[in-house]
């Protein structure tokens, strides 16, 4: 029998769910392809720690605010040590304006990357919210001629964020990445949901009553009715099951969206084609067995340039920093994006571990043992979407609603757990308007 809610939520991931919290007190459906909540937010545990295998930290406001109210801690990374590893050597300082004088490269490439983000940070302070001008080029083409190994290290930094190289991400999105590292304390910026983020869905689904969410449904079609709107959907190997709403929030992905709405206008299909393919990603946590202190227990966030990773992450640290003793083992998350994570898609988990072990060996070569000890879990994503030049032209018609389809999303907004959380609190609001 087909159910009639008020709407119907396609996707469970941070920004359906986001949408959904904030109907809660609507009758509302949740459909997901998946076995469980969360989307690219996925997080383990490991004696007593936790790791994220995908989305690894929170930093903005609304979902800060968010995690707040659903009773989530949100535990923030001052007191950690500034890091990056370049010229195949680890510098460590107690903040960024010193970790620039001790990093390894020469004073004529330090002067020069300097001079970079000085003016790079000099036009973003002239920026008020996403500048078109500055999107209709790439970062590449708003950096500029520049040295080597600043080129290095912008790429590192826009490739992590968003999957894209400097020659092909938007100008006004990779322009916040490209001086983030020493353009502010990172440290202080970077949080974590006590738990991994995946609480944040998770804790969602509590609040808005599991019985709405309807997972392992795959959409294979979302079409006008009436008055309202008809998804088709199947469980596993079931016959077609359908439901029927009188509004429809679509947090798919893109190539979802693409598959289930063939009737969608063309300006919309390509729009939408333009967010695709998504980057990939792989990542390895690495959950660790040792009884004392570690080289890494004060590190939060490590930037990469020249290993088959560009980010490695320790969540372990808001657990002993918290902790006046040290608790045995740990957790750490290498990611590799773009062409990182290209390079890796086709290997073996045991091929992608011993690569990447060998790089973080690069790192801490005193701690073979400790890694080779380590148990490993291995997740393969396609898990940015591209926001190459001109996605801010085409942002309008992203959001755009398609009859009583409306539309959310990270790439509907900007990169990351922002993105997804405010285009999922937005959707809910253009809703309820809607239902009065």
């Amino acid at each position: 029998m087909a159910s009639h809610p008020e709407v119907v939520i396609l996707g469970a991931g941070l920004a359906g769910m986001t949408a959904a919290y904030h109907l809660r007190d609507r009758d509302v459906v949740v459909i997901e392809s998946r076995d469980r909540v969360g989307g690219r937010t996925l997080s383990g545990e490991h004696d007593g720690y936790w790791y994220n295998s995908g989305a690894q930290f929170v930093w903005d406001a609304r979902t800060v605010a968010l995690c707040s109210e659903l009773g989530l801690d949100v535990l923030g990374g001052a007191g950690a040590l500034s890091a990056v590893f370049v010229n195949g050597k680890l510098a460590i300082a107690p903040d960024p304006n010193r970790l620039f004088m001790k990093m390894p490269v020469p004073w004529v490439e330090k002067a020069r990357f300097g001079l970079t983000i000085t003016r790079l940070r000099r036009i973003a302070s002239r920026m008020h919210g996403l500048d078109a001008d500055l999107d209709a080029k790439s970062l590449a083409e708003v950096i500029g001629p520049t040295s080597d190994i600043t080129r290095d290290i912008l790429e590192m930094a826009t490739t992590s964020g968003t999957g894209l190289s400097t020659q092909e991400v938007s100008g006004a999105i990779g322009l916040g990445y490209a001086i983030h590292l020493f353009g502010g304390d990172v440290n202080s910026t970077l949080k974590a949901v006590r738990g991994g983020t995946q609480q944040i869905s998770k804790a969602i689904a509590e609040a808005i009553d599991p019985e709405r969410l309807m997972l392992e449904c795959k959409v294979e079609s979302v079409t006008a009715s009436g008055g309202g709107v008809k998804v088709r959907y199947r469980r596993g190997e079931r016959e077609q099951e359908e439901v029927e709403a009188s509004i429809c929030i679509s947090a798919m992905t893109a190539d979802a969206v693409l598959e289930a709405m063939p009737d969608l206008p063309e300006a919309k299909r390509e729009a939408l084609q333009n967010v695709l393919p998504y980057a990939p990603v792989v990542t390895v946590a690495w959950l660790t067995d040792e009884p004392g202190t570690m080289p890494w227990d004060q590190l939060l966030a490590v930037p990469a340039i020249g290993l088959s990773f560009e980010l490695l992450s320790n969540n372990a640290f808001f657990v002993r920093r918290d902790s006046t003793t040290r608790r045995k083992g740990g957790s750490l998350v290498t990611l590799a994006t773009g062409p990182r994570a290209e390079a890796l898609l086709a290997l073996t988990d045991e091929a992608i571990v011993a690569r990447v072990r060998a790089d973080l060996l690069k790192m801490f070569p005193s701690e073979r043992d400790v890694l080779e000890r380590a148990t490993t879990r291995v997740e393969r994503w396609r898990g940015l979407p591209r926001f190459g030049k001109g996605w801010l032209g085409r942002q309008k018609v992203l959001r755009e609603p398609f009859g009583r389809i409306h539309f959310c999303g990270d790439y509907t907004a900007q990169p990351g757990t922002p993105g997804a959380v405010g285009s999922g609190y937005h959707a809910a609001g253009t809703v309820r308007a809607l239902l009065g």
